[in-house]
C-alpha cells in the first residue's frame, strides 16, 4: 500500500506539476493582458472551478481517458509507473525546443506507447481521430478567435460610443471569458490528472489525492508561475482568444463531437493559445506572436506525444517496478535541480541586469553633473561679466556726469571773460579737452579687453591660425565677427570708413582669402 501510495504521487506529480508549470502560465498571461486577474472574484472562483472540475472528474461523472484506451482500468502499479516516466521524460525534452509544449498529449502518446508494447498494437482510427482532432482544435481556435476579434473590433471603434463605457464592458467580458475559459480547460485536461489516481485507488481515495495535491501545487507553484508568461494583448484580442479557447475545450469534451468525425480528447492550452494568437493577428493585421515562436511551438507539440509513445514503449520492455520507481524519483530530482538551476541564472541575469542600469543611471548622473557644474561656472562667468558691467556702466555715467559739470563751468568762466586773446586761448583749451574726450580711449580699451574674454576660444584660434596678424587686425576681426558695419568700425576705431576698407582688404590678404570668399563668413567659421 505504501509503495502504491508512493507511485500515485509520483505520478500526480509528473502530470500535475507539468501542467502546472507549462500549461498554466500560458492561461494566466492571457487573463492578465486583458485586466481580469484585478477582479477578487477571478481570484478566488478560478481555483475553486479547477479543484471542482478535478474532483468530478476523480468521482468518475466522465472518464475521457478511458474511452481512449478501454483497458485503462486494468492499468497495475507497474504500467502506471512507466507511462508517468515516460510522459515526465517526454515533457522535458520537447519543452527544451519550446516552452509551449503539451503535457496531456506526451501523457496519451505514452499511454499508446504502453498499449502497444502489451497488447500488440493500438486502434488506428482511434489514434487517426485524435490526431486529426489535435490538428483540427487549434485551427478552430484561430479561425473563431478572428471572426470574434473583428467582431469585437467593430463593436469598440464604433462612432459616438462612450470609450469608458466600452472599456468597462470588455472588462466584464473578460472576466467572464476567464471563469469560462478556467472551467473548460481544467474540465478537458484534468481528464488525464484524474485517470491515475481512479485507476489505482478508485473512486474515493482518488478524490482526495487529486485534490490535496493539486491544493498544494497551485499553493506552492502560484507566487512563481503567475509571473513567468505575460502576453501583450488589448482586451479585443484577450476576450476574443479566451472565447475562442473556451469553444475549442469545451467541444472537444463532448461526446458528440464523434459525429463529425474527430473525437473526444485532452488539448493543450498552449497550442490552442496559438491558434488563438494567430487568429487575433489575422482579425487586428498586426503580430501578436512571432513566426519562430510559432513554429518551435508546433514543434514542442509534435515531439511530445511521439516522444511519449517511443519512451514509454522502450521503458515498458526493459524496466521493472523497483527500478522504474527508481528513475522516477530521478527524472524528478533532474527536474527540480535544471529547475532550480534555471531559476539561478535567470536571478543572476536580472541582478546583473539592474546593476548595469545601476552603472548606466550612476554614469549618466555624473555626466549630468559634470554639465550643470560647467554650466554653473559659465553662467556665474557671465554673471560677473554682467555685475561688472554694470558697475562700469554707473561709473561711466558717474565719471560723464563729473565731466560734463566741469566742461559747463570752464564754459561759464570763458563767457564772463572780455574778447581777446585770454578768452581764445581758454576756448581752445576747451575743445581740445572736448576733442580728447570724444576719442572714449579707456572705454575702447575696456571694450577689447571684454571682447577677448567673450571670445577667447575664437582669439586663440586667431592667433594659433594667423600668429602674424597686428593687433589692430585682430581687433578689426574681432568687430567683424560680431556684425558691426564698416561705418561703426570707424567710429570705434577712431578711423575713416576708407581706412577700414584698406584694413579689411589687407585682412583678407593675410587670412589667404579669394576674391569670391565671404571674409565675415570665414572668420565666424573660425
Amino acid at each position: 500500500m505504501v509503495l502504491t501510495y508512493f507511485t500515485l504521487a509520483c505520478a500526480l506529480i509528473a502530470t500535475l506539476l507539468p501542467l502546472v508549470r507549462l500549461e498554466y502560465p500560458a492561461l494566466a498571461g492571457i487573463v492578465r493582458a486583458s485586466g481580469a486577474n484585478e477582479r477578487w472574484s477571478v481570484k478566488i472562483v478560478v481555483p475553486l472551478l479547477v479543484l471542482t472540475a478535478l474532483t468530478v472528474l476523480s468521482l468518475g461523472w466522465q472518464q475521457p481517458a478511458e474511452q481512449l484506451l478501454d483497458w485503462g482500468a486494468a492499468l497495475d502499479l507497474h504500467a502506471v509507473v512507466i507511462i508517468s516516466l515516460g510522459a515526465a521524460a517526454a515533457v522535458i525534452v520537447a519543452a527544451a525546443i519550446h516552452r509551449n509544449t503539451s503535457v496531456s498529449y506526451a501523457v496519451v502518446g505514452s499511454l499508446f506507447g504502453y498499449e502497444f508494447m502489451t497488447q500488440g498494437g493500438v486502434e488506428n482510427a482511434l489514434v487517426g481521430g485524435i490526431a486529426l482532432s489535435w490538428v483540427a482544435a487549434p485551427l478552430l481556435c484561430c479561425l473563431v478567435s478572428a471572426l470574434l476579434a473583428r467582431m469585437l473590433m467593430r463593436y469598440a471603434t464604433h462612432p459616438g460610443r462612450n470609450l469608458i463605457i466600452i472599456d468597462q464592458r470588455l472588462l466584464a467580458g473578460c472576466t467572464v471569458a476567464t471563469l469560462l475559459v478556467a472551467a473548460a480547460a481544467a474540465w478537458n485536461i484534468g481528464q488525464i490528472v484524474a485517470f491515475f489516481p481512479r485507476v489505482l485507488m478508485g473512486e474515493g481515495t482518488a478524490t482526495l489525492a487529486v485534490t490535496l495535491v493539486a491544493i498544494g501545487l497551485m499553493l506552492t507553484l502560484r507566487g512563481r508561475t503567475s509571473t513567468e508568461s505575460d502576453t501583450d494583448l488589448g482586451s479585443v484580442s484577450a476576450l476574443a482568444v479566451m472565447l475562442a479557447m473556451t469553444l475549442c475545450f469545451g467541444l472537444f469534451s463532448w461526446e458528440g463531437i464523434r459525429q463529425i468525425g474527430l473525437v473526444p480528447t485532452p488539448l493543450s492550452v498552449n497550442i490552442l493559445l496559438v491558434g488563438g494568437l494567430v487568429g487575433a493577428s489575422l482579425a487586428e493585421r498586426n503580430a501578436l506572436i512571432g513566426g519562430e515562436d510559432i513554429l518551435k511551438s508546433l514543434a514542442a507539440t509534435f515531439v511530445a506525444p511521439v516522444l511519449g509513445f517511443l519512451l514509454t514503449y522502450c521503458l515498458s520492455m526493459v524496466f521493472s517496478t523497483l527500478v522504474l520507481l527508481g528513475l522516477v524519483a530521478m527524472v524528478a530530482a533532474t527536474y527540480l535541480y535544471i529547475h532550480a538551476q534555471r531559476n539561478e541564472a535567470r536571478r543572476r541575469e536580472m541582478l546583473r541586469t539592474r546593476e548595469e542600469q545601476v552603472y548606466s543611471t550612476q554614469k549618466s548622473l555624473s555626466a549630468l553633473e559634470v554639465r550643470v557644474e560647467t554650466h554653473e561656472k559659465e553662467l556665474l562667468n557671465k554673471l560677473d561679466i554682467k555685475r561688472k558691467e554694470l558697475v562700469d556702466f554707473a561709473v561711466g555715467v558717474s565719471e560723464q556726469k563729473a565731466f560734463m559739470e566741469e566742461v559747463y563751468e570752464e564754459l561759464a568762466d570763458v563767457r564772463k571773460m572780455p574778447e581777446g586773446a585770454t578768452r581764445d586761448k581758454a576756448l581752445d583749451a576747451l575743445l581740445s579737452l572736448i576733442r580728447e574726450r570724444m576719442y572714449f580711449t579707456r572705454e575702447m580699451n575696456d571694450f577689447y579687453a571684454r571682447t577677448e574674454v567673450l571670445h577667447r576660444d575664437f582669439n586663440m584660434r586667431l592667433k594659433e591660425a594667423f600668429p602674424e596678424l597686428t593687433e589692430s587686425e585682430r581687433k578689426l576681426a574681432n568687430l567683424l565677427r560680431q556684425g558691426f558695419s564698416s561705418k561703426y568700425i570707424a567710429s570705434l576705431m577712431n578711423i575713416t570708413p576708407k581706412s577700414v576698407e584698406i584694413s579689411r582688404y589687407r585682412l583678407r590678404s593675410k587670412l589667404g582669402l579669394k576674391r569670391s570668399d565671404n571674409l565675415v563668413q570665414y572668420i565666424k567659421s573660425l
